[in-house]
């Protein structure tokens, strides 16, 4: 970890990091990191105090707090980051500013959010949808039934966004262009949140699922790359209810285009999301459901 010089482009990088790192020492007693209390003195932690709490020399504590680490490792920020009892949103700060980059994850939210959930129920008529990172349907609005799928009525271990649109044949005929505009679009957004979690205990199930229920998947993970580039804009089209048979006279004048767009909490190690689908002006949103309108699928399924 040799130091190096503050450029002046840093300069007000470095000035945050300081002042990011005295406050939280200052806001702590030596109990507070593990350590026998100071008799006398004054409150807060030193930097001689966080080089104890750490067990790095002061020498680097020091360097870390002015900015002069080239590279600081993740096994001294995390051990400042526990010495100081940072939340993750001050562990986020701290890896972004001593280097520039996010901190590793360490775990994400699995429980229903009741903001983002509020927000999929205000969406109406517009289909909304949240789920955690492993695509688990965590919350979503009467409109998601109406023109793709009634997730309370799938079993438990199928309600997941991803099982349904490459497992569930009611996905194809409910997405035009399932293939291209939805598939291979989703596989590139699944494949890059398994960079980010590849070692986590459900997406590996999910994943290892998909490729064996689905003949896409599997091809396109075996090639190490989507079928299809991914298409410019957002701008999709779904199957009106009750016009979900591609096979059927006139089935162009029921699509309907879309614009999908997903929200996420603007906090770190997170990773819950809200996809919408934004339906044009006037589109109704009454009618009937489409998994069970559908002539094209079979009368009975786990997708009823």
């Amino acid at each position: 970890m040799a130091s190096a010089p503050v450029s002046g482009a840093d300069q007000e990088r470095v000035e945050l990091l300081r002042s990011f790192l005295r406050v939280r020492r200052l806001r702590l007693d030596r109990p507070d990191a593990g350590l026998l209390p100071r008799v006398g003195g004054r409150p807060g932690l030193s930097q001689d105090d966080l080089a104890e709490a750490t067990g790095y020399s002061a020498r680097i504590i020091s360097q870390l707090e002015q900015g002069r680490l080239r590279s600081p490792s993740a096994q001294l920020l995390q051990a400042v980051a526990t010495a100081l009892r940072l939340d993750a949103e001050e562990r986020h700060v701290l890896w972004m500013l001593a280097t520039r980059s996010a901190p590793p994850a360490q775990g994400y939210a699995t429980a229903a959010d009741p903001v983002l959930t509020r927000l999929a129920d205000q969406l109406h008529p517009h289909p909304a949808l949240v789920t955690d990172v492993a695509w688990r349907v965590l919350a979503v609005n009467r409109a998601v039934a109406r023109w793709l799928v009634d997730f309370d009525r799938l079993e438990p271990d199928r309600r997941n966004f991803a099982w349904w649109l490459f497992c569930d044949p009611h996905a194809r005929h409910a997405m035009v262009d399932w293939e291209c505009d939805f598939a291979a679009a989703f596989l590139d957004d699944l494949r890059a949140t398994w960079a980010r979690w590849p070692d986590d205990s459900a997406l590996r199930s999910l994943v290892s699922g998909l490729r064996a229920q689905s003949p896409f998947v599997d091809r396109a993970w075996r090639d190490g790359a989507g079928i299809h580039p991914r298409p410019s804009g957002r701008t999709r089209a779904l199957r009106r209810p009750g016009h979900t048979d591609p096979a059927r006279a006139g089935d162009a004048g029921h699509h309907v285009r879309v614009e999908m767009t997903t929200l996420a909490p603007g906090r770190p190690d997170d990773e819950r999301r809200l996809l919408v689908f934004l339906l044009p002006e006037g589109e109704e949103g009454a009618g009937p459901l489409s998994r069970d309108a559908c002539s094209a699928c079979e009368p009975s399924g786990g997708g009823r």
